[in-house]
């Protein structure tokens, strides 16, 4: 389309032999931009950073991420992905993240904001290869809430489909169109709800049952409502809804912090996992 904007990133981590994750490749063009990757000694850190002001009409976005074997990385978004009105068209963001053996990965973007006549189709594609762990956020806003744009957008559309060691063991589509009515994320009461899903993999979370049972009761608040599924004995996923951005925010952190017993190689540290 005329005047629209196409955007691709590629990043590739590997473990040099003094046990360190590095950022063997990285080619980025369009919208994409990435820090300067940050090493604690176990975890190599990067944000990736848009910086315009969101997606427009047309526009389109793909992220491919590779961790080869041992690699640790954690992936943060400081900013908030802003989808404006579009008038014929849509926007779309494609995400793919592919996990060898023995890999780490934490996944936090920040909130995608739809905001007043947009409509974007976001599809994620997760491959682990067995042995691989994963912490993975999606976070969803109402749309632009003090601007009094709260589902205002046309329609948001994700596509969600998790491999792990060559099966499939999570695939959901949802397709959201306040207009239509029946709206799913909504709660008495509440004004608004900001939406969040954690997904969980590792070898075995049977061990790890009494943990995550422990997560969801308590996060069940009036103010906060929290599920859990457990999929399969290697994927599980949180499911949050809160009635205001910050008061999320402080529950996805509450769940990282439980969940290092989980994982506990890769505990919980506020420099890296920024939500």
């Amino acid at each position: 389309m005329l005047g629209s904007l196409q955007s691709a990133a590629e990043l590739d981590f590997r473990l040099e032999e003094r046990h360190r994750t590095v950022l063997s490749k990285r080619r980025a063009g369009g919208l994409y931009h990435f820090s300067k990757p940050y090493w604690n000694g176990e975890t190599l850190a990067l944000q990736i950073v848009n910086p315009t002001a969101g997606l427009f009409d047309g526009d389109t976005m793909s992220l491919d991420v590779h961790l080869q074997k041992g690699a640790s990385v954690a992936l943060t978004s400081p900013s908030a992905s802003r989808f404006y009105a579009m008038d014929k068209s849509s926007a779309k963001i494609t995400q793919s993240f592919s996990l060898e053996t023995e890999t780490w990965l934490e996944y936090h973007p920040n909130f995608s904001v739809p905001q007043q006549g947009s409509e974007v189709e976001l599809e994620t594609k997760i491959t682990l290869a067995a042995g691989a762990e994963m912490i993975f956020l999606d976070q969803l806003a109402p749309g632009r809430v003090k601007h009094g744009e709260q589902y205002r957008y046309r329609r948001f559309t994700t596509n969600f489909s998790l491999h792990y060691d060559g099966t499939f063991h999570a695939l959901e589509r949802m397709v959201l169109e306040p207009k239509l009515g029946g709206w799913p994320l909504s709660v008495p009461d509440w004004e608004v709800a900001f939406y969040s899903a954690v997904w969980i993999v590792k070898d075995s979370l049977d061990p790890h049952c009494d943990t995550l049972a422990g997560i969801e009761a308590s996060l069940k608040k009036s103010n906060l409502l929290c599920g859990l599924t457990q999929l399969t004995e290697q994927v599980a996923v949180i499911r949050v809804l809160a009635p205001r951005s910050i008061i999320l925010k402080k529950a996805l952190q509450e769940i990282r912090a439980a969940l290092n017993p989980v994982f506990p190689n890769h505990p919980y540290n506020p420099r890296l996992q920024q939500v």
